[in-house]
């Protein structure tokens, strides 16, 4: 679990660029760490959004070249992750028990391509908008993820 967690960390701070502000965030104040794309191995039609920031992520939605908004059909927000050290620390009396814990959230959105193929032609003109911190927070819109490559 503990390293899932580091390897998703990593993952999500390699993956902060290609965003711009939409408005109404501060710009002194960008999430901490921002990625978007599709998982190797995962669903081909799904794009996955990662934000870790202390700010809870609200909403996302593909915006189509038309301009037709999908939005999340999952979100979830863990807040604070908290490490509380190994079953042995726990049990043992008198153990030191380690406790740490970041003053962040880790929230992932699932967004369903309404149309692969048609994502696969037009994927340039599309992207995706966030609302991070409170509901009634500015966009930051992010630029697309490239389609993921076929099967061979």
């Amino acid at each position: 679990m503990r390293a899932s967690f580091a390897v998703l960390l990593l993952l999500l701070l390699a993956g902060c660029g290609g965003l711009h502000r939409a408005g109404g965030l501060p710009p002194d104040i960008p999430p901490q760490s921002l990625a978007i794309g599709f998982k190797p191995g995962g669903l081909a039609d799904v794009i996955v959004v990662d934000v870790v920031d202390w700010r809870p992520l609200r909403s996302a939605e593909l915006v189509t070249a038309a301009g037709e908004r999908v939005p999340a059909y999952s979100l979830d927000v863990v807040p604070s992750p908290v490490d509380r050290g190994s079953l042995m620390q726990q049990i043992t009396p008198g153990a030191v028990r380690p406790v740490s814990q970041a003053g962040v959230m880790v929230s992932t959105a699932l967004i369903r391509l309404p149309d692969p193929v048609l994502y696969a032609h037009e994927w340039r003109n599309w992207h995706v908008e966030v609302v991070i911190g409170d509901p009634g927070a500015g966009r930051i819109a992010l630029t697309r993820p490239a389609p993921p490559s076929p099967p061979v």
